[in-house]
């Protein structure tokens, strides 16, 4: 920021080159006073800013009441730093709440990746039977009417999704739970062979 420490006998006579002046001395009395600033102000285009370190402090309080003073002292930096902490503890706590609450969720949603590809591979293959079978039977009634071939493909299609999709459900929601045996089971149940 390019700041650099001066003599204070220096700074007391020429405060007006500052913008942000840090005092941290052991002096049992103001060094900056009220008179000071006022006069140092007015040579000045813009604000400045004091941060008084000291213990006592050695910057008059009646120095923030002068137009473009921002004064801080020791007690008041430390609270505003002890107030950003507690902003911060307050949105880790917040942060770990919304973790703590979704973590579930996405461990079960990735957990439920598992199952993902064997549903997939058992409505496929069923699909595929259902399409064969009913070309098999279409055929054997030499039905030619396109609106009863249609409401019978649509049977086969809900006959195969009711009796499918409840083992299917509960298969995702085995793996949500990770529980690998009832994978292992579906996957030699349904012969479903891993793609590399």
């Amino acid at each position: 920021m390019g700041g650099s420490p001066v003599k204070f006998e220096e700074v007391l006579s020429s405060f007006h080159k500052y913008d942000v002046i840090f005092v941290a001395t052991t002096a049992p009395y103001f060094l900056v006073t009220h008179e000071r600033i006022l006069n140092a102000i007015k040579e000045k285009k813009k604000g400045m800013m004091i941060l008084d370190l000291s213990n006592p402090r050695t910057v008059d309080e009646k120095v923030a009441t002068v137009s473009g003073i921002k004064l801080m002292n020791i007690d008041q930096i430390a609270e505003m730093v002890d107030k950003n902490m507690r902003s911060r503890i307050g949105k880790v706590k917040t942060v770990e709440n919304i973790i703590s609450e979704e973590l579930p969720v996405l461990e079960a949603a990735m957990n439920r990746l598992d199952a993902e590809p064997i549903v997939k591979d058992v409505f496929k293959n069923i699909d595929s039977l259902r399409v064969k079978e009913l070309k098999k039977a279409l055929q054997m009634l030499d039905e030619k009417d396109e609106n009863k071939i249609k409401i019978i493909e649509e049977l086969t299609k809900a006959v195969v999704e009711s009796i499918v999709s409840q083992p299917m459900n509960n298969l995702r929601k085995a793996s949500e739970e990770g529980n690998p045996e009832i994978l292992d089971a579906a996957t030699k149940l349904f012969d479903y062979k891993k793609k590399e």
